[in-house]
């Protein structure tokens, strides 16, 4: 018999769908995102090296991924004015379990995240990936990666990174750095059975009130995917 086969885009689809999908019911969360990101706009002008920011669909995603999966240790590589590390952080502070921390690193910028809440947040700046990741000893649960990787990066990941570590990639398209990125990991041997979701359209973000694109991309272990009869 042939098997069942669902493609990368269309699980894509289904995916965007699990992970968003009650969006409406955490009105409250979002406005409460929106007016904290607002005010981190103004550490702008601190900034060395001032670019581009993510969007409000890309932070709530990410906002939405980490309190799906409940992550305990989380990493970022490329920090700049910190909303994506400020997400984070708000979902994991949700978390009634466990309270995780972060990791976040900039090699060009040296802005303090004005952060006051139960996460422990640990900035490295002015820093290298490659420097703050020798010095993480735990497993990393879920990895954000917003700036070229390079092999060193790759040596020191194969080392912290599981078999259910979930790796998201900003700026995925074209040939932005979150593509080169994927082909970067690709090398890793933790990472072969993890299986390509597509930035959410931005149809499906207008559906649920969101009217910015997401250039965020998943690397998710095949091995947590898991069929129900309910959902």
């Amino acid at each position: 018999m042939q098997n069942f086969k669902l493609s990368s885009r269309l699980f894509s689809e289904i995916f965007w769908i699990s992970i968003l999908g009650h969006t409406d019911s955490k009105n409250k969360q979002l406005q409460e995102l929106i007016l904290d990101l607002e005010k981190l706009d103004i550490l702008r002008k601190y900034a060395d090296y001032n670019t581009g920011s993510i969007s409000l669909s890309d932070a709530w995603c990410l906002f939405s991924l980490i309190d799906y999966f409940k992550p305990k240790r989380v990493v970022e590589i490329g920090t700049f004015i910190g909303k994506s590390t400020w997400s984070m952080a708000k979902s994991l502070e949700n978390q009634v379990e466990q309270i995780g921390n972060i990791y976040t690193c900039d090699m060009s910028n040296d802005i303090k995240i004005p952060w006051k809440g139960k996460v422990v947040i640990k900035q490295f700046p002015r820093t290298e990936s490659t420097e703050m990741l020798k010095k993480i000893e735990e497993k990393i649960d879920f990895l954000l990666i917003d700036g070229r990787l390079n092999n060193n990066d790759n040596i020191e990941l194969d080392r912290l990174l599981h078999s259910n570590s979930i790796i998201a990639l900003d700026d995925f398209e074209g040939m932005e750095k979150g593509v080169a990125n994927l082909f970067t990991l690709k090398r890793i041997d933790q990472l072969k059975n993890h299986f390509l979701i597509y930035p959410c359209k931005k149809e499906y973000l207008q559906q649920i009130g969101l009217s910015s694109h997401s250039l965020t991309a998943i690397l998710l272990p095949a091995n947590i995917i898991q069929l129900t009869a309910q959902g």
